[in-house]
């Protein structure tokens, strides 16, 4: 069966605690491991990490972070609620509910204010806040408030931080672990991306900007260009903002991404009924091909994987449509608009593009140290795979978020191009990447720490060229 260019994110939690599960979901199609850090401390995180790698060292693993996200304290049972009653929430363990990652909540929110739980699980609206800090809050509609779930406040402006001291610790962790990624709750603006790299050190963190929010959407051009990667987490965005907005703005960020050679994911309530049926529904199977038809590098399972009753056939169910509607697509050019400070401007971006339409060329092999060139090329759509050969593990594993391509980490101590270009044919062929009837398309930097280096672009009969 042919590859699957679309790369798969997954949750991992009660569902997929198991060595057996996980390694079932990579089987089936994982890329990224996602971990959510607002459940974990630092020594869960070292025995997922110790699950996951022992599986394979090729799955990116992702932490996510609270960040600016407001989630209510662990209370000892979901409380019971119906249209009318008054919920009082406090500023602090002094009330049985109250916001736990944002006690000074009270503080940014006036009478008006909308609330919505549990991604719009059940509605409220603040009728009164006291001096002590005390919000009391008439139910609009919903049957129960559960702990340590997420709220929002459509419209509102929080003056939260972006990072809290539990992310920072599990940053650090992550940072000198070799974690490929951390995604950050609501973030927006560039200021927010600035203070979570902050905390990356010299490590070689990715960072991916969750979409939550009208303030990340007003900036989404600053986030885009500053972070690592997107995140359209649609549930969060769907209770700050109407329902209706979502399809366009879900086409528009990944539009921008594309344009911009950002990896983009496309999140929550994927297959969502699979958390407790064996099958989607019909809108979720098109809901997903949507997505992929749209330029989505990644698709993202949440409940499905973490605590539903089907993680394996959720991670099934995605690679099967992704496979299905990827045969319908067609190449596509995008202009390039990054900054050509970062010498970018150089790459034969487009004669690639236009050699690729030739029906004889099978693979497009890039060599990068970081993979940014190939990132460049998976927009286009190509019809080929695209190999890049990276300088470390980490660059290899954070191409698992960037659609039609493979990374794999390759070296060398020679200076000279055409022994360098001989020796990745040669590395090729022995890993299985390609087939001595290959005929492949050659580019990227000999010298990538040399920016007056010149980039490769050749064409290589395998068969002849060894």
């Amino acid at each position: 069966m042919k590859y699957r260019r679309t790369k798969i994110v997954c949750t991992i939690g009660p569902s997929s605690w198991n060595a057996e599960t996980v390694k079932s979901m990579y089987e089936a199609g994982m890329n990224v491991a996602r971990i959510n850090g607002a459940f974990a401390d630092v020594a869960e995180l070292q025995r997922v990490e110790k699950l996951i790698r022992g599986i394979s060292p090729r799955i990116a693993l992702m932490l996510d972070i609270k960040g600016h996200e407001v989630r209510l304290n662990k209370f000892s049972e979901a409380l019971p609620i119906r249209k009318g009653d008054v919920v009082v929430l406090g500023k602090d363990s002094s009330e049985n509910i109250y916001p736990a990652t944002f006690p000074n909540l009270y503080k940014d929110i006036e009478v008006g204010q909308k609330i919505m739980m549990d991604k719009g699980a059940a509605g409220l609206e603040v009728v009164k806040i006291t001096s002590d800090g005390k919000i009391h809050a008439k139910v609009l509609f919903g049957e129960k408030i559960a702990p340590r779930k997420g709220m929002n406040f459509p419209g509102a402006k929080l003056s939260n931080e972006a990072i809290t001291d539990i992310d920072k610790e599990q940053i650090i962790y992550c940072g000198k672990a070799g974690w490929e990624f951390v995604s950050a709750s609501f973030i927006r603006n560039k200021h927010d991306i600035a203070i979570v790299k902050e905390a990356f050190g010299d490590s070689k963190i990715n960072l991916i900007a969750k979409i939550e929010d009208q303030q990340g959407v007003d900036n989404i051009d600053d986030i885009i260009e500053n972070s690592d990667g997107i995140m359209i987490a649609r549930g969060d965005l769907g209770s700050e903002l109407p329902l209706e907005k979502l399809p366009w703005l879900q086409k528009q960020i990944i539009h921008k991404c594309n344009q911009k050679a950002k990896p983009v994911i496309l999140a929550t309530n994927l297959l969502e009924s699979m958390t407790v049926n064996v099958f989607p529904t019909r809108a979720e199977v098109t809901d997903v091909a949507n997505g992929v038809m749209e330029g989505t590098d990644s698709l993202m399972t949440s409940g499905e994987t973490a605590q539903g009753k089907y993680p394996i056939e959720s991670v099934e169910m995605l690679d099967k449509i992704a496979r299905e509607t990827e045969q319908y697509l067609g190449p596509m050019f995008i202009s390039e608009t990054y900054d050509p400070s970062n010498n970018l401007t150089l790459f034969p971006a487009q004669a690639i593009y236009e050699s690729a339409m030739d029906p004889e060329v099978d693979k497009v092999l890039v060599l990068s140290e970081s993979g940014i060139e190939s990132r460049i090329l998976s927009r286009y759509n190509l019809p080929q795979p695209i190999i890049a050969f990276v300088s470390n593990m980490v660059f290899q594993n954070q191409l698992n978020l960037t659609k039609n391509v493979q990374g794999h980490v390759f070296t060398s101590d020679k200076k000279d191009k055409d022994t360098i270009v001989r020796e990745l044919i040669q590395f090729a062929l022995k890993e299985k990447l390609i087939l001595n009837v290959d005929r492949v398309i050659v580019t990227g930097k000999v010298n990538d720490a040399d920016s007056n280096s010149p980039y490769l672009f050749e064409y290589f009969d395998v068969s002849k060229s060894l």
